[in-house]
């Protein structure tokens, strides 16, 4: 007995909830559609209210779906990867419909990436998000564009996420000077063979004023053609919305990279290299104080994390707050004393910010890399020397033994952490000679008018 509009309203308050619970999915709007005429009579008149879309998946049944309701845009999901199975006929059916799709995800294996070759040929011009993912035991796989991606042409789109696909960059690039509301692009598991360079990226992002988030993943090291131009020459582009940055590959490609580019937004930077013997970042090194000091400001944690695999440098503006800001730089190595150089040598070409830093914190995960032998304990020190304000250092347990040693064998000539306060060693007594060797370090420092507190 009620009327349309109240229905209408006590409908999309259920909506919204429902959107809550969902996940991202589409809320269920079919079962009330189901209840009576009048419903669905409400619901029909209601779309862009109601955001009705039709969810198509795996095993359900879509021709009579599509008949029933001609104009509701299409979310396509599914996920070949956990159980891998053939692309099933509902799915098919759904991705001819180009013209009514607005949500694109699929996860597939390299086999099955020749169905969905005609799909992203084809204009998409509802389509507001797309997510790609082809997952190979061996390698990404390699699919041939003949024509644009998505026709060249995606007006509404919002979000693109291409995973372990060789999609020539030039059938990208098209598409990205017409997505002008892009806030999305996730280029990960790039491979070799199309490889582009940062000079050709950063002009496909010149036109996306609306881009918030930037990931960028090569699937591996790839040989890079001598540079031939200087990196004064170069104009950088702006965009005044980007937040996040994300970035997979050679330190010279970033370097490339963060020559050409202005974010003042920028708030959070993730950067993994490739495991090489040098890492050269001087125009990194500059670009990150370029940007709004506001917003990613001077760091005051430095927070480095050890494992068996890799090695990670945080560099954190302030550990009390809530929002998710900082600078994040690792590589893939195993060996301790690669993993130090590599840290020493980043943190010594950002050396500018670490004037602001008190804190500064080593946390180690079950397994340590090897190679703790060959540590010399001059490569710690050499690392200490570049914090020149900390006050606070905690070290987790494992890597005790090796940063007492070696601030044992400080002297008044090396000089290395002059402000040090606070010295947290987790676990420092378990061993005697271990906590000899602290407790004398910290009266040596107490001799010497800096009294250090030891604790662990």
């Amino acid at each position: 007995m009620l009327p349309g509009d109240v229905l209408l309203d006590i409908f999309d308050f259920y909506r919204l909830d429902a959107i809550q619970l969902s996940r991202g999915r589409p809320w269920k709007w079919h079962r009330l559609a189901h209840v009576c005429q009048k419903w669905r009579r409400v619901i029909s008149i209601s779309p862009r209210r109601l955001d009705l879309r039709i969810l198509c998946k795996y095993g359900a049944p879509i021709e009579s779906i599509l008949g029933s309701w001609p104009t509701f845009p299409l979310v396509i999901k599914f996920d070949a990867t956990r159980k891998p199975k053939p692309m099933p006929r509902n799915i098919l059916v759904a991705l001819r419909c180009s013209d009514r799709i607005c949500d694109i995800n699929l996860s597939v294996t390299s086999s099955m990436t020749g169905s969905i070759v005609e799909l992203i040929q084809k204009p998409c011009p509802a389509l507001e998000k797309i997510r790609l993912t082809v997952k190979d035991a061996m390698r990404p796989s390699n699919i041939p564009v003949y024509a644009a991606f998505l026709g060249g042409s995606a007006p509404h789109l919002r979000e693109v996420e291409l995973q372990g696909i060789a999609l020539p960059f030039p059938a990208i690039r098209r598409v990205l000077f017409s997505a002008n509301n892009l806030a999305e692009l996730h280029l990960s598991d790039i491979p070799n063979a199309v490889y582009f360079s940062p000079v050709d990226l950063v002009t496909a992002l010149s036109t996306l004023d609306q881009l918030k988030r930037l990931v960028i993943g090569f699937h591996s090291p790839t040989s890079r053609p001598a540079p031939s131009m200087t990196h004064g020459s170069l104009r950088r582009t702006t965009l005044l919305s980007h937040k996040l940055l994300d970035c997979r590959g050679a330190s010279e490609d970033l370097d490339d990279f963060a020559a050409q580019i202005h974010l003042p937004a920028l708030c959070k930077i993730t950067i993994k290299l490739f495991n090489q013997i040098f890492f050269e970042i001087p125009q990194f090194s500059q670009f990150i104080p370029h940007q709004n000091s506001n917003v990613l400001g001077p760091p005051t944690l430095v927070l480095v994390t050890h494992s068996a695999e890799s090695v990670s440098v945080f560099l954190i503006q302030d550990e009390n707050s809530s929002s998710d800001e900082y600078c994040y730089m690792g590589t893939s190595c195993r060996r301790l004393d690669w993993q130090l150089s590599f840290v020493t040598q980043i943190l010594t070409q950002l050396f500018p910010l670490l004037s602001s830093v008190a804190k500064l914190t080593f946390i180690t995960h079950l397994e340590m890399p090897t190679g703790r032998e060959d540590v010399d304990p001059t490569q710690w020190l050499e690392l200490f020397q570049l914090f020149t304000h900390v006050r606070e250092i905690h070290v987790f347990e494992q890597l005790v033994p090796d940063i007492v040693h070696a601030l044992s064998m400080e002297t008044m000539d090396i000089g290395v952490l002059p402000e040090l306060a606070s010295l947290s060693l987790n676990g420092y007594r378990k061993s005697p000679s271990v906590a000899k060797a602290a407790e004398e370090f910290v009266a040596t420092r107490r001799v010497s008018g800096r009294a250090v507190s030891l604790s662990g």
